[in-house]
C-alpha cells in the first residue's frame, strides 16, 4: 500500500519585493491658475496626473495625497510604479576661466570661508 506524501511548503523566505517608493520623491510642478483661482499641481511620472490647492502648502499636501493614492492603487492591482526621480549627488564639476577662479577664491577667502561654501551661499541666495 501506498502511502501519499505531502510536501513540506518552503520555509525560504520569499523574495524581497522592491522598496515602496517615498511620495516625496517625486517631481511636482506647481502654478497659480488665473481661471481657477488656485495652485495647480501636474505629478509629471504619473502620465500628468493633477490637483490643486488654494495655498502652496494644501497644494503640496493634495499632490502628496495623490502620489501615495497612485502608489496603494499601482501596488494592489500589481501595476507598474514610475520610477520616482533619482537622488542628485550634490556634486557639480564647473569649469570656469582661471582668471575668474582666482576672483571668486580671494572673495571667499576676504569672507573667511571656503569658495565651495561661497559659491553655495551665492547660488542659495
Amino acid at each position: 500500500m501506498q502511502r501519499s506524501i505531502k510536501k513540506a511548503r518552503s520555509t525560504k523566505p520569499s523574495r524581497p519585493s522592491e522598496p515602496r517608493p517615498s511620495p516625496h520623491d517625486y517631481q511636482l510642478v506647481f502654478h497659480w491658475s488665473v481661471e481657477d483661482d488656485c495652485y495647480v499641481v501636474t505629478i509629471p511620472a504619473w502620465q500628468g496626473a493633477r490637483t490643486h490647492g488654494a495655498t502652496l502648502q494644501e497644494a503640496a499636501k493634495n499632490a502628496i495625497d495623490v502620489v501615495t493614492l497612485l502608489i496603494d492603487s499601482a501596488l494592489r492591482h500589481r501595476e507598474p510604479i514610475p520610477p520616482a526621480e533619482r537622488p542628485y549627488s550634490g556634486n557639480l564639476r564647473l569649469r570656469l576661466p582661471s582668471s575668474l577662479h582666482g576672483r571668486l577664491a580671494r572673495e571667499a577667502e576676504r569672507e573667511g570661508v571656503s569658495l565651495n561654501q561661497w559659491i553655495v551661499a551665492k547660488l542659495a541666495g
